[in-house]
């Protein structure tokens, strides 16, 4: 039986159930089934059919179907992101802080997906008083409505996703089976967004059209009129998916963590708990190895589609097997993650998954610009890319399962130092500083599209000069591999084992196990 009653009581905390007088580990009482993976892993799809979105077109749908200037995109990107970044932690404390009979984490997830759908909405349909003759748009206008409506959609997307992963990190203490757990839903994550994006693009993006602003024949990626039912069919996945992901872990809600008796929060209290996760060296360098990678990746999702459109000169037909090959290579990346883990560890499965993202993020565009690929046009070109692409892939859901579930060991590690779980308050930091590097390298990806690349706003595909996508391929080449290098570099300085955590785990059982001796007697 378990010690004690519901959630929030002091018998709960013990966290160890005894089974004929015998005491029952974290590892043995924590045995998660099947279906509860997957439940777990479907909230997964509300948030990368949001981030694939956002990540993919708005870049190209307010520069070149609206009309609004790189830098501007960039720096509204950029503010909302640092908005989106000050709120995860925020949300982690709060949500680590809540009470109620529903638990800490559900009632986020059941509230936020309607005012997240309906914002994502408004992102994609500016109102008209915003464009002036000939669908011209205002350009500080359409900047605020941009900035405002993006800081808004983000902030919903953290209230869901901070309490989301949290969970991920409570309802297994276990390292092989919170591996197992993350890995679900990185498998479901990955699949959910490339079937998305081979739908937009085979059914909603398919084939050119008459842009209506100006008469031009372009593809549809590059005419606005287009996006409108791809964004309604979004906000209805985004909502049912996040709710099933609710409604279905909701049964655990009286075995997990309940809130520390703490202080009331404050502003000091939140900087000082955000600035105190550094004293762990290991989150330390966790944190400042993604700051330099999400750098790139802010820079590699801004310029991925105007690289597909304008680089590559690819039909919608052909990109959306670039978008799908993604699914099955991350999520065999992401299912081989927990048994290399086992065999390697942590860290040399996070330093070859992470030297592989920077080999093959650049590498078709390099081969390019040394003109070993096939032209554009070429039937050869795209099984070059694809084959390409799926090796990212790989790497990508390799490395992406090894960070989360290094972070879970970190918040054991914390416990073991402090007495506090706060899986919220440092999956929220990591968000934190990612986010905040990642709005830097859209800012940054925006100026240089306007001021070095110098691409004009209504480019028709196949009528830029080579000048101009020479530029563009050094940019999505070794520009923008940098930054990632240097995080590899960090990474390597990652010193917590398997043995190490190991110990973590039995300091952990122990101190439950005196705690339950104690509250029985």
């Amino acid at each position: 039986m378990i010690l004690g009653g519901p959630s929030g009581s002091p018998f709960f905390n013990a966290s160890v159930r005894i089974r004929g007088g015998i005491l029952i580990s974290y590892a043995m009482q924590n045995k998660l089934s099947f279906g509860t993976k997957v439940l777990f892993g479907s909230g997964a799809v509300g948030e990368a059919v949001f981030l694939g979105l956002f990540n993919t077109f708005i870049q190209i749908f307010y520069n070149q179907a609206i009309g609004l200037s790189n830098t501007l995109i960039g720096a509204a990107i950029m503010l909302a992101m640092i908005g989106d970044a000050i709120t995860d932690p925020a949300v982690g404390m709060i949500s680590d802080r809540w009470r109620s009979k529903h638990g800490r984490r559900h009632p986020f997830l059941f509230i936020a997906p309607v005012p997240l759908a309906l914002s994502l909405w408004m992102i994609f349909h500016p109102p008209a008083f915003l464009f002036g003759p000939e669908q011209t748009p205002n350009q500080l206008g359409m900047f605020a409505w941009l900035a405002v409506m993006t800081i808004i959609s983000r902030a919903f997307l953290t209230l869901y996703s901070v309490p989301h992963v949290a969970l991920g990190g409570e309802l297994s203490k276990d390292q092989h089976q919170r591996s197992q757990l993350f890995s679900a839903n990185s498998v479901i994550a990955y699949a959910s967004g490339a079937s998305f994006a081979f739908v937009a693009w085979s059914v909603f993006l398919a084939g050119d059209r008459v842009r209506a602003s100006d008469g031009a024949t372009v593809p549809g990626q590059l005419d606005p009129a287009a996006y409108s039912p791809m964004i309604l069919m979004a906000c209805g996945l985004i909502l049912v998916s996040i709710w099933i992901c609710a409604a279905g872990t909701y049964r655990h809600v009286g075995r997990l963590s309940a809130p520390e008796e703490t202080s009331k929060l404050t502003l000091v209290k939140a900087l000082r708990e955000i600035l105190g996760t550094l004293q762990n060296k290991n989150y330390a360098i966790l944190l400042l190895g993604f700051f330099f990678f999400m750098l790139t990746s802010g820079i590699f999702d801004t310029l991925q589609v105007h690289i597909a459109t304008y680089y590559w000169e690819l039909p919608g037909s052909d990109y959306r097997w670039l978008a799908i090959v993604i699914a099955p290579t991350a999520i065999l990346g992401a299912l081989i993650a927990p048994p290399l883990m086992r065999r390697f560890d942590r860290k040399p499965v996070l330093l070859v998954a992470l030297a592989a993202v920077v080999v093959f993020a650049q590498l078709d565009v390099d081969l390019r610009l040394l003109g070993v690929l096939p032209e554009n046009g070429d039937p050869d070109l795209l099984p070059y890319l694809l084959a390409n692409r799926s090796c990212f892939g790989i790497a990508i859901g390799l490395g992406s399962v090894t960070i989360m579930s290094m972070i879970g060991d970190i918040v054991d590690d914390n416990e073991v130092k402090t007495g506090l779980r706060q899986e919220g308050l440092f999956y929220s930091a990591r968000a934190f500083f990612a986010k905040a590097s990642y709005s830097v390298g859209h800012f940054v990806a925006g100026i240089i599209l306007d001021v070095f690349v110098r691409l004009p706003t209504g480019a028709i595909p196949g009528e830029l000069d080579g000048g101009l996508l020479v530029r563009m391929g050094i940019t999505a080449g070794p520009v923008m591999a940098v930054s990632a290098t240097i995080s590899w570099f960090i990474y390597r300085r990652y010193n917590l084992s398997r043995s190490d955590h190991a110990k973590i785990i039995s300091e952990l059982e122990q101190r439950a196990a005196t705690k339950a001796e104690k509250l029985a007697e």
